[in-house]
C-alpha cells in the first residue's frame, strides 16, 4: 500500500512538471529580488551564492558581496516580477562596472563595460501588465557599486536637470529636477532659489527615440554649452557663446533610443540656454515633429515623414514612448499649387493652427471635439509652405487636414484617404467655422486681399511667438559651425 501511494505522488509530480512547466529562473514576488552571484564576470556556471534581497542599492567598495564570491571579477543577476501601468518609464542606474536591465524580452539598458559609478538614465515605453525584470551586473576590479531605480514619467518630465552652485559641474548638485525643454531665458536671474544667479552650471540628460538619419543639433545660449549625442561630443561651445551667435553640429544616428546630454555654464551677466535639433534631408510628404509637451518646446522626441495628416490615435499616443495626453505635433511641407482658388479644411481634437507661408489662416488653439473648420478663397500658384500645429489636451486624439479647389462643395468628410482606417465609423457632419468670400473674390485680410502667386508675398497675419526657437522662427538665421567656423543659412520651415 505504501509503495502504491509513493507511485501516485510521483506520477502527480511528473504531470505537474509537464503541464505547468518549470521556470527557467527563480523569480521573487513583487517587492523582493532573487539574487544569484557568480565567481566570474560572465554569469557562467552555477551561482556561488543565492539569496533574496529587498533593494538594488549596494556599495561594496573593495569588499565582497558575500561568502564564496570574490571581491573582484564577479557577476550577479537579480530577478523579480513587476507590475507596470502603460507609459514611459525612466530607468536610472549607477554602477561600477557593467550593467544590463531587461523588462520581459526587451533589453532596456545595455551598458556592459568597465565604467565609473556615475548616474545614467534611459527612458523606455513599457506596456501595461506584469513583466519579469532582470538586472545583470559584473565587477572587474577596484570599487564595486550598483544602484538601480525607475519611475513612470509624465509628459513634462523630459530632461533630468542637475544644477550645480559652481560653473564646473563639480561636486553634488544643489538642485535636481525634470525640465520639459531646454528653453530658458533667465536674464539676470537664477533658475531656482537654490542656484546662484552667476557662476552656476547645469547638466541635462534624456533619451529620445529618433528615426535613422542625419541630424543637426543647435544651441543658442549665454554662456558656454556642450552637446553630447550617445557619448560623442557633437557641439562644443564651452569657451564663450552668445545667444545671438548660435552654434551647431551634425550626427548620423542609426535609429532607436538615443542618449543626449547637454552641459551648460553661466559665468556672469545674462543667462540663457536653448537646445533643439532638426533632421536633415528631404521629405516625400509632411515633416512631422512630435513633442512630449503641449507647447512645441525644445527638441522633438520623434521626427518622421508623414504621407498625410489624417490620424485617429484614440486614447493612445502617436507612437511608443509618446504620452497619451498633453503632447503636440508640428507638420510642415512645400506644395506646388496649380493656379486656382483653394479651401483649407481641418478637423481636430484638440487645438490646431494652420499657416500658409507666413500667414496664420486658422487659429483654434483650444480644446475641441473633432470640430470642422475651413478657410476659403485663397488664390494660389506655384510653391508655398504649409504648416499645421496640433495640440492634444486629453481624451481622444484625432486630426485631419486637407485642401481642395474652392469650386467644390464644402464637406466635413473630405476626400478619400488611403491612410484612414478601414474600420473607422462615419463621422456625422458638423456645422463648420468658415471664412469665405463669394468666388472669385479672395479672402480679405488686413493689408489687402490675399493673392499668393509664385511664392510668399504676404506680410500680414504674421504670428510673433517665443515658445520654441527651434522651428518657429520664420526669420532666416545664419548659424556658425562650431567645428569649421563656416556659416550655413538655415531655411525657415
Amino acid at each position: 500500500m505504501k509503495s502504491r501511494i509513493q507511485y501516485v505522488v510521483t506520477a502527480i509530480a511528473i504531470v505537474s512538471l509537464v503541464f505547468l512547466g518549470v521556470p527557467a529562473v527563480s523569480a521573487a514576488a513583487q517587492g523582493a529580488w532573487f539574487a544569484e552571484y557568480f565567481a566570474n564576470r560572465d554569469l557562467a556556471g552555477s551561482p556561488a551564492l543565492s539569496r533574496y534581497e529587498s533593494t538594488l542599492y549596494f556599495e561594496w567598495g573593495s569588499g565582497s558581496p558575500g561568502s564564496g564570491v570574490p571581491a573582484d571579477n564577479f557577476s550577479a543577476q537579480w530577478t523579480r516580477d513587476e507590475w507596470f501601468e502603460s507609459g514611459t518609464y525612466r530607468f536610472s542606474y549607477r554602477s561600477d562596472d557593467g550593467v544590463r536591465i531587461w523588462v520581459g524580452d526587451a533589453l532596456v539598458v545595455d551598458d556592459w563595460r568597465d565604467r565609473g559609478a556615475s548616474w545614467s538614465i534611459v527612458d523606455r515605453f513599457i506596456p501595461r501588465g506584469t513583466h519579469r525584470v532582470r538586472v545583470e551586473y559584473y565587477e572587474h576590479t577596484g570599487s564595486a557599486v550598483l544602484q538601480v531605480a525607475w519611475q513612470r514619467v509624465s509628459s513634462s518630465a523630459g530632461w533630468r536637470g542637475e544644477y550645480f552652485a559652481n560653473r564646473d559641474l563639480a561636486g553634488s548638485p544643489v538642485l535636481v529636477r525634470y525640465d520639459p525643454a531646454i528653453d530658458f531665458d533667465w536674464q539676470d536671474g537664477s533658475p531656482d532659489l537654490a542656484v546662484p544667479a552667476d557662476n552656476f552650471s547645469v547638466r541635462w540628460t534624456r533619451t529620445v527615440d529618433l528615426a535613422p538619419g542625419a541630424y543637426r543639433f543647435f544651441t543658442s545660449s549665454d554662456d558656454g554649452v556642450r552637446i553630447y549625442v550617445n557619448g560623442g561630443l557633437t557641439v562644443d561651445a564651452w569657451g564663450s557663446a552668445h545667444q545671438s551667435n548660435p552654434r551647431w553640429g551634425d550626427a548620423t544616428l542609426g535609429g532607436g533610443q538615443q542618449t543626449i546630454m547637454v552641459e551648460y555654464r553661466e559665468r556672469g551677466g545674462k543667462a540663457s540656454a536653448h537646445v533643439w535639433w532638426n533632421r536633415l534631408g528631404g521629405y516625400s510628404g509632411w515633416e512631422g515633429r512630435y513633442y512630449d509637451n503641449p507647447q512645441l518646446r525644445g527638441g522633438p522626441v520623434l521626427i518622421r515623414d508623414d504621407a498625410e495628416i489624417n490620424f485617429d490615435w484614440g486614447e493612445s499616443g502617436p507612437t511608443a514612448g509618446m504620452p497619451t495626453d498633453s503632447f503636440s505635433v508640428l507638420w510642415t511641407r512645400r506644395v506646388d499649387f496649380r493656379p486656382d482658388y483653394y479651401r483649407f479644411n481641418v478637423r481636430s481634437d484638440d487645438g490646431v493652427r494652420v499657416w500658409l507661408d507666413k500667414a496664420l489662416v486658422m487659429d483654434y488653439w483650444k480644446p475641441m471635439d473633432y470640430e470642422w473648420h475651413y478657410a476659403d478663397g485663397f488664390y494660389l500658384e506655384g510653391l508655398h509652405t504649409l504648416r499645421v500645429e496640433y495640440w492634444e489636451r486629453g481624451g481622444g486624439a484625432r486630426i485631419r487636414f486637407w485642401w481642395e479647389p474652392s469650386s467644390t462643395a464644402p464637406s466635413p468628410a473630405g476626400p478619400p484617404s488611403a491612410a484612414a482606417p478601414a474600420s473607422s465609423p462615419p463621422v456625422p457632419p458638423t456645422k463648420p467655422s468658415v471664412a469665405r468670400q463669394p468666388a472669385p473674390q479672395p479672402v480679405a485680410c488686413a493689408g489687402g486681399p490675399l493673392r499668393l502667386v509664385g511664392g510668399p508675398a504676404l506680410t500680414v497675419g504674421i504670428r510673433s511667438s517665443a515658445i520654441a526657437r527651434n522651428s518657429e522662427n520664420w526669420t532666416s538665421n545664419t548659424l556658425r559651425s562650431s567645428a569649421s567656423g563656416t556659416t550655413s543659412p538655415v531655411t525657415p520651415i
